[in-house]
């Protein structure tokens, strides 16, 4: 699957909308794909690396930039902003993860200069970074080629105008024929070590120049005309915590493996990786090539960003940008993990696990706030800490301020994570991971549902002043989402507790080293029996209290943002039914089997038309109720905006990263809502609710260890066991038992 982008001219901002569209990572090197040949502010990110940051507590930190050349032709720089441009085109391939680059420029002296290169992050060799290119000139000449480590990088800040400084350089070294730097946080928690090498197919002058900007190589050869010359640069980075004695000399070994490997035979350890990875991750769509398309591009980008331990989980925008900060939300555990559980679970696990490695965390914060248990935070980076700033200047004087609500009231992030945990169980039944970690999540979540709430006379428990999915209604009373999720971990904790203490062994262990008491667990279940929900009115349940009361507006539900708005509402949305994005419509998704059918389309027709889809989260659960209330056109349309959403900047933002929970939520769109797959203890229920102009889906995941293959029709249903365990399925009413190497079908 290749996507082809062709430009006549350059353009600074669209680079940095494409930069964020044609990344390349593996997880824990991201490249973003602005031109080697053009300066940029960005760098290299490196999964895991923050550091301390004005406002926004700690922040992704832009890793000196190594992808970067300078080219010279006779003295004339080979460049798109200043040369005339005869052909500007870029490819990225999905399949095997190359980025290739084809320029034609005409230098001022009337020189046609021709330049193609393919650029890889490697797929298996978490620290390579490969760039080979090839230059040709219609003319006799002297070709001049600069190759950086570009040390002196700077963050973004929250206005233009600021940078912020987040590296000091400790180290520059010319070795031969490669260099090495080697940088560290201001905060001292990281090092980061880089080794260059640029090799020449042809015998070149060598030279080597340290300045305030960095180390680099420079090339310099004599070049006939119309002769391609041909160059691979080799990258090598790895990061630790210091102090690392033995960083230096690791990276540049790996650097020396990595040129002893011829380039091609890199290369098809790259592919054969990737191969891989589509053989699990590939879903075909027959009959709709273009949607097809955007959704493997989603499913890309998301797996291009899925870390490679436990020690970070996946952030708001991946490894493509600095949106958000390189901050991890709830987007993590209730958009994109779901993905990685059915297709990738051991990548799964090991983002649960970072919640898990910052519980401790979570229970200081909650003891900060008053609380007792474990409170997540809404925005956390690499100490799992609250990173939400409290507030965003707007002016450079700091005089004007917008106070941000979320880290001190976005409590459901909580339970969120508690949802996770059991479904992520559910998906593998990895019990090991649930005594062990799991359990002890849920419970102490559980113990801070059990602080946070209060008894009221007349409505039982309720959770004041919290804010909910719907952003635009801050300092609410017992919203629906909250109090709902709320109430779900809680009955999680009893649920889990029963089995501990039934099941014995580590299970008890886990009781007994968390101190959790058969009188505790008995308040839970009170509790979780008498927390209020919002009244009902006409069968639709209000967002928060209050809510009804607001003043009303109504949208067309194809429409999105607030733009759209008249500038009398955009300034009062606070005073509106107008809603930001799904949120009681999101918790009848997640808890579906609370609601009957009927029940979700009342709420979903009403609060379809107050909603502006302001945030990227909205659509996907809209979309999966909407195909489950056969609204077909409404699921389609949401479908293919969320596939596309960042190949077409539909929110005007794509160039601060990558909208990985949409991506994530693609791919629930298909799985939960168009395929309509769902899994519970017994197996696995598949009620098809496929577009009309789609013949057939077909797609892999796991469930409980084994790897089942699918292809789903609107009247029949294919499933084959490729590896593990029988599964029980249903399908049009019908039951049935897949067996290893085996292939049931289903018919309508």
């Amino acid at each position: 699957m290749k996507f082809h982008f062709s430009f006549k001219e350059y353009d600074p901002k669209a680079e940095a909308v494409y930069g964020t569209i044609l990344t390349l990572g593996n997880g824990y090197i991201g490249i973003r794909g602005e031109i080697e040949l053009e300066p940029t502010i960005y760098g290299t990110t490196i999964a895991g690396v923050y550091d301390y940051a004005p406002y926004f507590y700690r922040e992704i930190v832009n890793a000196p930039r190594v992808i970067g050349l300078q080219i010279f032709f006779n003295g004339e720089p080979i460049s798109l902003s200043t040369q005339k441009i005869l052909k500007y085109e870029r490819e990225l391939n999905i399949e095997d993860a190359t980025l290739k680059t084809l320029i034609a420029i005409e230098t001022q002296s009337r020189t046609r200069i021709e330049y193609e290169s393919i650029r890889i992050v490697h797929g298996k060799i978490k620290n390579l970074i490969l760039l080979k290119f090839k230059i040709k000139a219609n003319e006799d000449g002297m070709l001049t080629i600069i190759s950086p480590i570009k040390t002196n990088v700077v963050n973004p800040s929250y206005r233009n105008e600021i940078m912020v400084k987040h590296l000091n350089v400790m180290q520059m070294e010319d070795r031969e024929n490669e260099i090495y730097a080697e940088v560290e946080t201001l905060d001292g928690r990281y090092r980061i070590g880089i080794a260059s090498s640029l090799i020449s197919g042809t015998k070149a002058k060598r030279a080597v120049i340290k300045s305030a900007d960095g180390i680099a190589e420079i090339l310099t050869l004599s070049v006939k005309k119309n002769k391609t010359y041909e160059f691979i640069k080799y990258i090598t980075i790895l990061s630790s915590k210091t102090p690392t004695p033995n960083l230096r000399e690791a990276v540049l070994q790996k650097l020396q493996i990595a040129k002893n490997s011829c380039f091609s035979r890199l290369y098809e350890e790259h592919k054969d990786y990737w191969k891989e990875i589509w053989k699990r991750a590939k879903i075909e769509i027959e009959g709709d090539k273009n949607a097809e398309n955007g959704l493997n591009f989603s499913i890309f980008h998301l797996i291009q960003s899925m870390p490679i331990d436990s020690r970070i989980s996946l952030t708001a925008r991946g490894i493509h940008g600095f949106g958000y900060r390189g901050h991890i939300f709830w987007d993590t555990e209730i958009y994109a993990l779901p993905f990685f559980m059915a297709v990738f679970p051991e990548k799964a696990r090991e983002m649960l696990m970072y919640r898990y490695n910052n519980l401790n965390a979570a229970r200081e914060n909650a003891k900060m706030n008053g609380y007792s248990g474990a409170q997540f935070p809404w925005e956390s980076a690499d100490d799992g800490y609250e990173a939400t700033p409290s507030v965003i200047p707007l002016d450079m004087m700091g005089k004007k301020v917008v106070k941000i609500y979320t880290g001190e009231e976005e409590h459901h992030i909580t339970a969120d994570i508690a949802y996770a945990v059991e479904l992520y169980y559910k998906f593998t039944g990895d019990e090991e991971f649930m005594f062990r970690y799991g359990l002890e999540i849920i419970l102490e979540t559980a113990r801070f549902w059990a602080s946070r709430v209060e008894y009221d006379e007349k409505k039982g428990y309720v959770i004041k002043k919290v804010i909910g999915p719907d952003e635009y209604h801050e300092h609410v009373d017992n919203s629906f989402f909250t109090n709902l999720m709320a109430r779900y971990n809680l009955l999680l904790a009893v649920k889990y507790f029963k089995i501990a203490r039934r099941s014995g062994g580590e299970w008890s262990k886990t009781l007994k080293r968390i101190n959790i008491t058969e009188k505790e667990v008995q308040r839970w279940l009170e509790i979780a029996e008498k927390i209020y929900i919002p009244r009902q009115k006409n069968g639709v349940f209000e967002e928060f209290e209050g809510y009804f009361d607001l003043s009303d507006y109504t949208l067309d539900p194809y429409g999105l943002g607030e733009k759209r708005l008249p500038e009398e509402i955009r300034r009062n949305l606070r005073k509106t039914k107008i809603i930001k994005q799904a949120d009681v419509i999101a918790a009848q998704y997640l808890l579906k089997d609370q609601f009957d059918l009927e029940t979700i389309r009342k709420n979903f027709d009403y609060y379809i038309i107050r909603t502006t889809h302001a945030s990227s989260l909205s659509m996907p659960p809209y979309a999966i109720v909407a195909s489950w209330l056969d609204y077909e056109d409404l699921a389609y349309d949401y479908f293919m905006k969320c596939a596309f959403i960042d190949l077409h900047n539909l929110y005007g933002n794509t160039q601060d990263g990558f909208h990985l929970a949409t991506a994530g939520g693609v791919w629930q769109i298909i799985f939960r809502g168009l395929c309509g797959i769902d899994i519970n203890n017994e197996g696995v229920e598949i009620n098809p609710k496929l577009p009309k102009k789609w013949k057939a889906v077909r797609l892999r995941f796991f469930f409980k260890k084994a790897l089942l293959s699918l292809e789903v029709r609107k009247d029949s249903v294919r499933v084959k066991l490729l590896k593990g365990e029988e599964v029980k399925i249903r399908a049009f009413g019908r039951n049935a038992v897949v067996k290893r190497g085996k292939e049931t079908i289903l018919h309508k």
